[in-house]
């Protein structure tokens, strides 16, 4: 349903915006921001830090899914592919692999080993906690888009089985990363992760 097949993505009426920053982009042109209350220098470090967060934990996610081949196996595989008919999701599923490889290749995570991608998500999950520290959200008491983000990373890791669950393992080192993940499930989904 993604017009870029990627996640996160919201439908508005006609209108269905796909990725973080156009989808940030069309509501703050519908008068509406979770970062105003932020002043120039807050709103560089939030920026900074979206930024780690794509760096990072996207493309762990990426890596994890499409490169670690047990978890390619047991778990990417059957979820990207069960849509389609054989041959069909096979070849839609060597063109993505293909893709993701091509994409990571080109920032030089696909020769990284899992050890190296686990160590970069450590060092990620640690800043993020050290920045929200014994605040409510990154910025206050109010979430803003980093939170969001966060979110949106940090609660697929979490409530994803895989393989590998040292990634999982690592975002649960990270209480206050944890609790941040808790409280937005509890206040906006009526959840728990």
């Amino acid at each position: 349903m993604s017009p870029s097949g990627q996640v996160p993505f919201i439908k508005c009426g006609a209108f269905v915006i796909a990725d973080m920053e156009p989808i940030v982009a069309f509501v703050n042109a519908k008068g509406l921001s979770l970062s105003k209350h932020l002043d120039s220098a807050e709103r560089g470090d939030m920026t900074a830090y979206m930024m780690l967060v794509n760096t990072v934990l996207y493309n762990a996610e990426l890596y994890i899914s499409w490169c670690h081949d047990e978890t390619l196996r047991e778990v990417t595989y059957p979820r990207y592919a069960f849509a389609h008919p054989w041959p069909l999701n096979y070849i839609l599923c060597w063109k993505k692999r293909r893709a993701v490889v091509k994409k990571l290749a080109s920032i030089g995570w696909d020769s990284k080993t899992l050890d190296e991608v686990l160590s970069e998500v450590e060092s990620c999950c640690q800043a993020l906690s050290d920045r929200l520290e014994n605040r409510n959200y990154f910025f206050g008491d109010k979430p803003t888009e980093l939170d969001a983000l966060v979110f949106g990373h940090l609660s697929a890791i979490l409530t994803t089985p895989l393989p590998v669950d040292r990634l999982a393992i690592i975002v649960r080192e990270n209480e206050k990363l944890v609790q941040l993940c808790n409280r937005i499930a509890k206040t906006y989904f009526h959840g728990k992760i």
